[in-house]
Formats: structure tokens, sequence, C-alpha cells
């Protein structure tokens, strides 16, 4: 097997944009829990849950079931897509830190119980893909974890329409510096590429929405691959330099739009009176 084939093969990315959306649609009434737990099978045979801790006063064998459990307590769902440099406004916490590591975190505000009465806990779901399992670990900010204002997905499109031209001289420089993909092969690792980078969501009428996804999974397909394939973007370290810092801007514009479309999807779904479940 190949690097690139490592790279395009495996499961779907972005299992906690999945589950954020689809419990969003469940919890308003748009779909059944089961099928949040059958969009969860599209990233693993086997899900484990690790409560890190202690936040859970027992809860189902079946880590599906308790991920459920979690999220019916959520008063708000928000996804946080960080990177080294982009912390995408996570506070310092080791929370953030296995955040950063796994580039996903699903945040869930729980209502407390607390000398003052009652506040709200933020808890940070995260998810590993390995092999044929899903680990989720739970673990709880210091302090509660205020939500990202919502950004214009309408700019957001337009950035990444500007992105996709933008990668027309990084497809054309792919393999140069190692093995060269033919153009089929260089088509069809993409085409594999942008469909693991897609989102699985919940039925929504944000047109806009699925569109800045679907470009932000081209945007990170080429950046991945070119990543994997060392494009050449010139013969002196100062335009090595500026390739592989286009290729991060470009990385960090594609997760940001996504973490925005995302959002955008939870709030269609997730009903207003969700604080007094």
């Amino acid at each position: 097997m190949t690097s690139t084939d490592f790279i395009v093969s495996g499961p779907p990315a972005w299992p906690g944009c999945a589950l954020g959306s689809w419990a969003a649609a469940w919890l308003g009434g748009r779909c059944a829990p089961d099928d949040v737990t059958d969009t969860l099978t599209e990233f693993g045979d086997r899900h484990e849950l690790v409560d890190a801790d202690e936040l859970l006063d027992g809860h189902p064998a079946d880590a599906r079931l308790a991920l459920l459990a979690l999220l019916r307590r959520a008063r708000t769902i928000e996804v946080r897509l960080p990177t080294a440099g982009d912390p995408q406004g996570l506070p310092p916490d080791p929370v953030t830190t296995d955040a950063l590591g796994a580039g996903e975190v699903l945040l869930l505000d729980h209502a407390s119980a607390g000398t003052d009465g009652v506040g709200v806990t933020t808890v940070g779901l995260i998810p590993a893909l390995a092999d044929a399992t899903c680990r989720w670990t739970l673990r709880r900010y210091t302090h509660a974890v205020p939500p990202r204002q919502p950004e214009s997905l309408a700019q957001m499109e337009f950035d990444l329409r500007e992105a996709i031209r933008d990668t027309a001289m990084i497809i054309g420089g792919l393999g140069s510096g190692g093995t060269r993909l033919s153009g089929h092969d260089l088509r069809t690792a993409l085409a594999r590429l942008t469909l693991r980078h897609q989102v699985i969501l919940p039925p929504h009428d944000d047109h806009r929405a699925s569109r800045v996804i679907d470009s932000a999974a081209q945007v990170e397909a080429i950046v991945t691959l070119a990543g994997s394939q060392a494009p050449t973007f010139g013969t002196t370290a100062r335009h090595l330099d500026a390739g592989d810092g286009e290729l991060r801007r470009l990385a960090g514009l594609a997760r940001s739009a996504r973490a925005v479309a995302v959002n955008q999807v939870i709030r269609e779904h997730l009903p207003a009176d969700a604080v007094d479940r």
C-alpha cells in the first residue's frame, strides 16, 4: 500500500461534526435516535466512550447509547475544529490540548448545580478513529467556554471559491517532488479524498451550508494529497516556505468554513427551548 492509498482509504472524517448535527436533528424532532446511532456506524464497527473526568454516573454498556444519554442533557451543541496556530477560540486547558491533537471537538453545555445555584459546565467530546473503532473521550473544561458568534456563510462560500482557484497551481505540482501521479490516479485520489472529507449531515434546509461543506471537502482533499506528494512550489527555500504557508492557509480556511457550516445546521435543528429540557 502506498502513502496515497493510506490517506484516501478508511472511514469518513469528522465524526464529531456528524454526531453534533444528527443529535441536534434528533433533539429537534427531525429524526429518530436510531438515525443517530446508524450514522455512527459509518465511522466504526465499534465505539468506545472514555469518561476521563468521571462525569457520568453510570452509563449504558453500548457507547452509542451512552452518547445519546449525554447529548440529551446538552443545552447547546457546537463543533470546533482546532489546529496548531488556530485553536478556534478554545481557551488554554487540558481539554483544548486533547482537541488540538484530534483536530475536532464537540462542545456541550450542561446545567450544573453549585454553591451559587445552577450554572453551566462545558464538556468536550473528542473523537479518535483507529482501525474499526471510534473512541470518544469526554472531558470537562475548568470554566464554561462561551459560544462563538456565528460567522457569515456567504463570506465563507466566497473565500472557498477563491481558494479553489488557488489550488490549480498546487494540483499541477502534485507528485513533482516524489512519485508523480498519473492524471487518472490523481483524479481518483482527489475524488476519494473529497468524499472522505464530506460531512454526513441530516436532512436540512440550508443549501449554502451544504455548498460550503462540499467546497471545504474539495480544498482539504487537495491540501491533504499535496502534503503527501510534496508538490514543487519553486527552487529556493523561500519558495518552499511560501508553499507550505499556502497549504496551511488553505487547510485552516477549509476547517473554519466546515465548522461554521456544521454549526449553522446544528442551530437550524436544535430547539430554542433546549435550555429548558
